[in-house]
């Protein structure tokens, strides 16, 4: 009980994006593969949306002035592209923060993007007999036919991710 961070002392920051830090167990028998490409494509959009919203807030305040009551109408409206931003930013935190693919010495756990605690997918090593990348597949084949298995897409991963997948899968593989 003494890893669990305290909910009361968390700071401002830590509570408004979700920052406590989350204890794993035993964390150094495990590879996290994380959604990065989709983070940082939500990361550019939450960038987008910020710099529309101030570029139009400066843009009416240059033309109309703080003093003019057009300007006091529709100042607000310059500020809305802030709360979609606050939701892409929250998306991209939880693509970099939690694992799509983890590898432990059990076996091949996959988290889907929505409800990763409830349709947690676990895939066995002793149910893997071989394996096959592609740039955006990833296919555990469970016969020596290969006409079973499981197929994940590798479209949420890096490319340099891509192929240290291919390395830890093939370690593993080959010392069965």
């Amino acid at each position: 009980m003494a890893d669990q961070p305290d909910i009361t002392k968390r700071t401002f920051f830590e509570r408004l994006f979700g920052l406590s830090p989350k204890a794993v167990a035993e964390s150094h028998k495990e590879l996290r593969f994380t959604r990065t490409r989709q983070a940082s494509q939500f990361f550019i959009l939450t960038a987008f949306l910020l710099v529309l919203g101030v570029a139009s807030f400066v843009a009416l305040y240059v033309s109309w002035g703080p003093k003019d009551l057009d300007f006091r109408l529709y100042a607000w409206f310059c500020l809305t592209p802030l709360i979609p931003s606050y939701f892409t930013l929250r998306l991209a935190i939880h693509c970099v923060r939690y694992a799509y693919i983890l590898l432990t010495p059990m076996g091949v756990e996959v988290f889907p993007f929505f409800q990763p605690e409830k349709n947690l997918q676990i895939i066995f090593w002793q149910e893997v007999d071989s394996f096959d990348i592609s740039p955006s597949l990833l296919t555990l084949h469970s016969s020596p036919e290969k006409t079973s298995g499981t197929v994940l897409t590798l479209k949420p991963l890096a490319p340099a991710q891509i192929s240290l997948l291919r390395k830890a899968i093939e370690a593993r593989t080959n010392h069965n």
